[in-house]
């Protein structure tokens, strides 16, 4: 049996278990690490907040994930999400996934979504993709939005998870999204996303947004 906690306490065995995950597995740098439990620490409401959800199972980790809240958009973003090898196809991830979604909704109620992203060169891409289809994901076509070319080169797949079903949306607010993520997350999506100036229209013409 496990259950999902909030790791609040940044002494304890299982914060140092994450962070050793981390530096091991996803290479984190010192200074991301400090990054991280800055952003865990911050009171501050109008900045971006990280929060670490953890398995445990009869006093072990198990799985854990790692995701932030940008105040501005309103939105949450996946940092990470691992099930540890011995525990894997029990179920935990999705129970990770669920718990991390409602505490999301329960913490920041204006919250109208999160999203992820996964690399098409990584380890299990296929399957980590069908998992994150199977949570409710809606992948998100990078070249309908104005980025720059490198974006598309980088391997990088955007999965967005809604939680209104009249949501409306517009380029201009996933424009904030993604600069948002470029700018202030932990571990960077692989490399910075740029926008194209936008055109400039006749005045009488609606302003374009890109």
């Amino acid at each position: 049996m496990f259950r999902c906690f909030e790791l609040r306490n940044l002494d304890s065995f299982y914060f140092k278990t994450v962070i050793e995950y981390c530096l091991k597995t996803f290479h984190y740098s010192i200074k991301e690490i400090h990054s991280l439990v800055s952003k865990m620490q911050s009171n501050n409401q109008d900045k971006v907040k990280a929060h670490i959800i953890y398995a445990d199972c009869l006093g072990e980790l198990v799985g854990f994930t790692i995701f932030y809240y940008f105040p501005k958009n309103q939105v949450g973003f996946i940092e990470v999400l691992v099930v540890l090898d011995n525990y894997r196809n029990w179920g935990i991830g999705s129970q990770l996934y669920c718990y991390m979604m409602d505490f999301l909704k329960e913490l920041y109620p204006h919250c109208i979504g999160h999203v992820l992203e996964i690399g098409r060169e990584k380890e299990n891409y296929e399957k980590r993709k069908s998992f994150f289809l199977k949570q409710g994901c809606l992948p998100v076509a990078l070249d309908f939005f104005s980025l720059h070319p490198v974006i598309s080169k980088s391997g990088i797949n955007i999965l967005y998870h809604p939680y209104r079903v009249n949501q409306a949306y517009s380029l201009k607010m996933m424009e904030y999204i993604f600069r948002e993520m470029a700018k202030n997350l932990v571990h960077n999506i692989a490399v910075p996303i740029h926008f194209r100036p936008r055109a400039r229209i006749q005045p009488t013409l609606r302003q374009k947004e890109t």
